[in-house]
């Protein structure tokens, strides 16, 4: 007979994890000397019970201390899933737009969707980076969020060099004009009741040099500035985001400012969009300093009591003879030449997420690379390649008759005139993290909470030869009755919305309101979310 043991170094006080793995280290030796041939580590350290960060970097110091016993992880991970790239969504190939052009906001008003974003190019032609024409927000539309049209809106006319004459400088999807307010537009649905119809529509707009000012409109496409500026701290270049929180009944406003010499996010609230608070820093444990550009924050529709954040992520280079190589070679010699950092520096994607609004679980692995090296038109590695639009929005399946997706837009061919463009990638319905578990399986425990309802709903998918089981515990970790593992029957498929049912049923409802505990084992298997519900 064989023998191994599991580990699980509880540590309830941080200031005693070090304790805590010294005495479990010790004990590991022992049990080697015993005769124990296995050890098999726990992964709770995400909910802050076990005392080391990383089951692989504790497992490395096992094998420090001992000499026969085989390591093992008897744990799951929280996966981070990436987008799938779809087809363009947009091209800036109109004169009032260019190779600059991006930031955009995807908003659903009714059964339309609504874009709005910069129109924007800049020149080096004698060696100087420089705008060719002052920024201007424009306005695209789609009835399936796939695809998008620029409507004429006959609002602001053309002008300077962008009015040629005999054609009419009417004809255009520009929605505002001027560039202290159209490089940084940033528009959103305000969800707060009492909120008059003709300021349906809010959005926030300005630099450092003349503030944030708010604009207000009923159809997103007319709009009117308010004369003085509503906030005036911080960078505020960039994609500066507000969004109405019924849960703390006030405003939030994440915005782009400097921290310690890097790039960084701050956050504000207040309930008038006039006096705001103290600002506070976003912060990220476990995860080192990085640039963050925009941010890209939002309740998430889903499931409002958490906020996500696709950032996007500033990584400044030296231009190596390797770097010199990667397409657009050409472009990114001649930007070197007029602005080194935008030729050398790059940009990728990241996803965070938070309860609270400021501390933040980050992934530093990037949510979208870059991609693969391509010819100078398809390459997406350049400073300004890779940029997160603001606003996840549902659209349909690429698979007929499979669940909705969730799309978002990302930024291509930066700097290229004709080239720069949308590009729209999707996610499964809450798709972005899962607790995965490979073919040898592994299991997770929730902390202990009270839910409402009647029945368990699981985002999950397997593959042909895994599985999920749930358990309920109570508050101590103990299988209630008829609800354990043994109980449940075997979960197989791949479904956004299954619900979970036992021999005797799927009625949980005799536990609702009370402190339970939920066991997930999986094997060959991502579980996305769960939820308790009453629905049919």
């Amino acid at each position: 007979m064989r023998f191994g043991s599991w580990v699980f170094p509880i540590s309830q006080n941080s200031k005693n994890d070090g304790n805590v793995i010294d005495d479990t280290l010790t004990e590991i030796e022992k049990w080697e000397s015993l005769g124990f041939e296995a050890i098999w580590l726990s992964e709770h350290h995400f909910d802050g019970a076990t005392a080391y960060a990383d089951p692989v970097v504790f497992a490395a110091a096992i094998a420090q201390r001992t000499r026969k016993v085989t390591i093992g992880f008897a744990v799951v991970e929280m996966a981070l899933h990436h987008p799938v790239p779809r087809e363009v969504a947009l091209v800036f190939d109109e004169k009032w737009e260019g190779n600059t052009s991006g930031y955009p906001t995807v908003i659903k008003d009714g059964d339309l969707f609504k874009m709005i974003y910069r129109g924007h190019r800049m020149i080096w032609d004698e060696g100087k980076l420089q705008m060719s024409h002052s920024p201007v927000v424009c306005y695209a539309e789609s009835n399936d969020g796939i695809i998008w049209r620029k409507p004429t809106l006959r609002i602001f006319p053309l002008l300077g060099q962008l009015a040629t004459k005999g054609e009419d400088p009417l004809n255009n999807n520009i929605i505002w004009s001027g560039s202290s307010f159209s490089g940084t537009f940033v528009p959103f649905l305000d969800t707060r009741a009492g909120c008059p119809p003709a300021e349906k529509f809010k959005a926030v707009g300005g630099n450092r040099t003349v503030g944030l000012h708010l604009f207000t409109s009923p159809d997103a496409i007319h709009w009117k500035k308010h004369d003085q500026p509503i906030f005036k701290k911080g960078a505020l270049d960039s994609m500066n985001v507000v969004f109405w929180e019924p849960r703390d009944n006030n405003y939030v406003l994440y915005y782009r400012t400097v921290v310690e010499g890097r790039r960084s996010i701050s956050m504000v609230t207040s309930n008038n969009l006039t006096d705001w608070s103290e600002p506070i820093a976003l912060s990220y444990p476990n995860s080192p300093p990085q640039q963050m550009y925009t941010n890209g924050i939002q309740p998430y529709y889903r499931a409002p009591h958490l906020r996500v954040g696709f950032p996007t992520r500033y990584t400044a280079r030296k231009l190596s003879e390797q770097l010199r190589l990667i397409e657009p070679v050409k472009i990114r010699a001649e930007l070197s030449a007029a602005y080194p950092r935008v030729g050398s520096d790059l940009s990728d994607g990241l996803f965070m997420s938070s309860r609270d609004g400021v501390s933040f679980q980050r992934w530093d692995e990037a949510f979208l690379r870059p991609g693969p090296e391509a010819d100078s038109r398809r390459s997406n590695w350049m400073y300004g390649d890779n940029y997160q639009g603001y606003g996840l929005f549902e659209t349909a399946s690429s698979i007929h008759g499979a669940a909705n997706e969730i799309s978002m837009l990302f930024s291509e061919g930066y700097w290229r005139d004709g080239e720069s463009r949308l590009r729209r990638y999707t996610i499964r319905l809450d798709g972005f993290v899962s607790i995965n578990a490979p073919f040898r399986g592994g299991e997770v425990i929730t902390k202990p909470f009270r839910f409402d309802g009647s029945k368990l709903e699981i985002n999950y998918a397997t593959s042909a030869a895994g599985s999920l089981h749930v358990e309920l515990q109570d508050i101590d970790g103990i299988p209630l009755p008829n609800f354990t593992i043994s109980d449940c029957l075997e979960l197989v498929g791949d479904s956004v919305k299954h619900t979970v049912n036992w021999q005797q049923g799927s009625d949980v409802q005799k536990w609702a309101g009370k402190p339970i505990r939920l066991r997930f084992v999986l094997r060959d298997a991502d579980l996305y979310s769960f939820k308790f519900t009453t629905e049919p």
